[in-house]
């Protein structure tokens, strides 16, 4: 038996000698699947020619081996290329020129057929793929199952589900994996959220699992190990006609809207802090970030923090979004607007928040910080009157003393008030103070709000605040200018 393989062996190997050149490629392949090819040459000298495209389709060389064969001391030359191309129609590999050792040699035309995948019909597998709704909306979501059936054999090694890919869905994986045994074959379910992208009819293709499995055919030809081959199982495919949202409406669900404001009186510079809250059920992702237009103010806000899960069923949301306004007068908060289609009630629901009216007080007047902050330092001085009178040596020594000493006493308090007023001008400022233990954006804004107006420059810098997110340099710029202007 083993003298049989051996010779049959050395038949297939010095026929593929004398194999100058050839193609070996499918008779069909699957739409949406890519066509694999592959071109075997052997000489000593051997010049491919250039395949990038077939029939207008972009080719790709995904692989290239080369190997050294010695027959009657003689050196022969095999290189094998693996190509690749996508097409969604019948293509035909037309002949292809080589030029080995100097002579022209040709590849076979090669015509292959593009089919639709089937669902597989097989004893030992079944793939499915099921929607728990059928009648949707743009945005709406639904979730897909894939349900794979298989029998336990011992010629199954090994399964893997092919990555699928949802053309005009967007899609997520979702946790609730489940595993049982049904009707002597072993069951597993996956689960997808989907949300559908645009309207019209929309497909999903067949999924696919990757089988390998013993090859019984080819055992007896493999010497070192079990012969494998590579199956592909397919599913159903799944049809839908999306429909528009009416209105020209986003949001497909039920929500809810609020809103809420620290203060309605503030004073002149002062900051009020508005916030916005969207919840519900729905395609809350889809909410357009909203944003505030309201005259004679200043408006800072907050990138908005949007969180979603899919729970009980339902996929559940909530869009929070603060905003910070500093108005120059009185004004009105607009109320906000939240449209969106209810699915169960057949109609576009309107919300709105509650507007409000903030009263900005006329004491708006803002003494200059450096006259508050300022302390004023007198010195007192005492007049001194000299006495002459004819005295005794004696008494000229002792009062050349207490001279001395009273001028000692003179200059150190002198050098004290020049120490103590330099001494307070290093000293920072309560404003600097702030600023210096400010952690955040918001708390810097905050501090320097009511301080808008009061110096060009420093308004350059607080305006500068508002578009970055780093503040160390500016945090630096801002102290010094503080310093400058003695804020």
């Amino acid at each position: 038996m083993f003298l049989i393989r051996l010779i049959l062996l050395s038949f297939i190997f010095t026929f593929s000698l004398f194999a100058d050149v050839k193609l070996i490629a499918p008779s069909s392949i699957i739409k949406g699947e890519p066509l694999i090819f592959y071109i075997e040459a052997s000489g000593n000298n051997i010049v491919f020619p250039n395949i990038d495209n077939i029939n207008q389709n972009e080719v790709q060389e995904i692989s290239s081996s080369a190997s050294t064969i010695f027959v009657n001391s003689k050196i022969t030359r095999k290189i094998k290329k693996t190509y690749s191309l996508y097409t969604q129609e019948n293509i035909t590999i037309p002949k292809l020129e080589f030029v080995i050792d100097g002579d022209k040699f040709y590849t076979n035309e090669k015509k292959i057929k593009v089919a639709n995948a089937e669902k597989t019909k097989s004893d030992i597998f079944d793939l499915s793929i099921k929607a728990n709704k059928d009648d949707l909306y743009v945005g709406e979501n639904f979730v897909l199952t894939f349900t794979f059936k298989y029998k336990r054999t011992p010629d199954l090694l090994e399964m893997n589900l092919v990555p699928p890919v949802f053309k005009d869905f967007w899609s997520k994986q979702l946790n609730d994996t489940k595993q049982y045994e049904e009707n002597g074959y072993f069951v597993q379910e996956l689960n997808f959220l989907l949300f559908p992208l645009k309207e019209g009819s929309l497909k999903i293709s067949p999924v696919i699992v990757q089988a390998v499995m013993l090859d019984n055919r080819r055992t007896s030809m493999s010497f070192l190990s079990n012969a494998t081959k590579s199956l592909k199982i397919y599913s159903n495919e799944l049809n839908f006609d999306i429909k528009k949202l009416p209105s020209n409406t986003k949001l497909i669900g039920n929500f809810s809207i609020k809103s809420s404001v620290d203060k309605l009186e503030l004073k002149r510079g002062e900051a009020l802090s508005y916030k916005l809250e969207i919840k519900g059920n729905g395609n809350i992702d889809d909410l357009d970030d909203i944003k505030l237009n309201i005259p004679n103010a200043t408006i800072y806000e907050n990138k908005p923090k949007i969180k979603s899960s899919y729970l009980s069923g339902k996929y559940e949301g909530t869009y929070e979004k603060v905003f910070s306004i500093i108005p120059n007068e009185s004004i009105i908060i607009p109320a906000v607007s939240l449209e969106y289609f209810n699915k169960e009630l057949n109609q576009v629901i309107l919300k709105e928040t509650e507007k409000y009216n903030i009263k900005v007080l006329k004491d708006t007047s803002i003494q200059n910080p450096s006259q508050l902050e300022k302390k004023q330092v007198e010195i007192k001085t005492k007049e001194v009157v000299k006495i002459v009178e004819i005295t005794s040596i004696y008494d000229k020594v002792l009062y050349f003393m207490l001279g001395v000493i009273f001028i000692l006493l003179i200059l150190g308090l002198y050098l004290y008030v020049i120490k103590s007023n330099k001494n307070k001008e290093l000293k920072d400022y309560p404003l600097i103070k702030k600023v210096k233990n400010s952690k955040s954006k918001d708390e810097l804004l905050k501090c320097l709000a009511k301080y808008i107006n009061v110096d060009s420059k420093l308004d350059e810098l607080i305006f500068t605040l508002e578009k970055t997110d780093d503040i160390k340099e500016l945090k630096k710029q801002i102290i010094q200018l503080l310093k400058n202007i003695k804020i």
